[in-house]
């Protein structure tokens, strides 16, 4: 609800700048982020080591957010917001602007750290903007699904990927997984 969602941005807003930078910055990934994540949103080299250690050590004593033990990305630090309206509310305080070109760096940094999920990297593609990219990655999503027999997701992928714009082959390829998929969801 809205006035939670007030009431936690007012907690935000009593935080420090460079915490709420952080936190604003993590919110992009989702509720889960890695440190080396948030240091690309932030300006890569410009972020000090030392800087994001105190502020993420800040944000654990006050609560905010939650180590946890083990990572998906070898050598990355992975915390998870310890509550969703948290993540919610910093990622409201960005605007339209740094949304799009967090999600372009936080698709960039996932693709390199070596985020295998299509969808996750098709979704920050398309919300940044960079429809191409954005593109390829539901065709690769469509594929799988369609692949592992979950045809009705291969269709939703398929939509997704023609709507954020594709054009000539890779349209033709979305149509293509798209029929096979609603073929397939007639013949059960």
């Amino acid at each position: 609800p809205e006035t939670v969602l007030a009431m936690v941005q007012a907690r935000l807003e009593a935080l420090d700048a460079d915490n709420r930078r952080l936190l604003r910055a993590a919110s992009v990934f989702g509720q889960v982020f890695w440190l080396g994540g948030v240091r690309a949103l932030l300006g890569g080299e410009r972020a000090s080591t030392r800087g994001l250690e105190n502020w993420v050590a800040d944000l654990q004593n006050s609560e905010m957010i939650i180590a946890r033990a083990q990572s998906r990305f070898p050598g990355e630090r992975e915390f998870v917001f310890r509550h969703a309206p948290l993540r919610d509310a910093a990622y409201t305080m960005l605007t339209p602007t740094d949304r799009a070109l967090g999600h372009r760096l936080a698709g960039e940094w996932l693709e390199q750290a070596g985020e295998t999920s299509a969808p996750v990297l098709a979704e920050h593609f398309d919300r940044a903007g960079d429809h191409e990219r954005a593109v390829r990655f539901y065709l690769r999503a469509a594929e799988l699904a369609l692949e592992g027999n979950d045809y009705r997701t291969a269709i939703e992928r398929s939509r997704k990927g023609i709507e954020s714009g594709a054009s000539g082959e890779l349209l033709a390829r979305l149509h293509i997984v798209s029929a096979d998929a609603e073929r397939l969801v007639g013949a059960i």
